[in-house]
């Protein structure tokens, strides 16, 4: 199990921006792998390249 620290700000207090900026960031690394997850694969061949799949996109309207 993970240790839990609790962070506090200057007047002692849960410091609840710190909370927040740290679930946007964990958020933001989850799209992120979810990304290259659905538009890139790995080459058959084992090497480090990713093959993007052709994407369709729709018209602007």
């Amino acid at each position: 199990m993970d240790n839990f620290e609790v962070k506090y700000d200057q007047f002692n207090r849960v410091d609840v921006d710190y909370y927040i900026e740290l679930a946007r960031k964990e958020r933001a690394a989850y799209v992120a792998q979810l990304f290259r997850n659905v538009f890139f694969k790995k080459s058959e061949k084992g090497a480090k390249t990713r093959v993007a799949y052709n994407i369709q996109q729709s018209p602007a309207v």
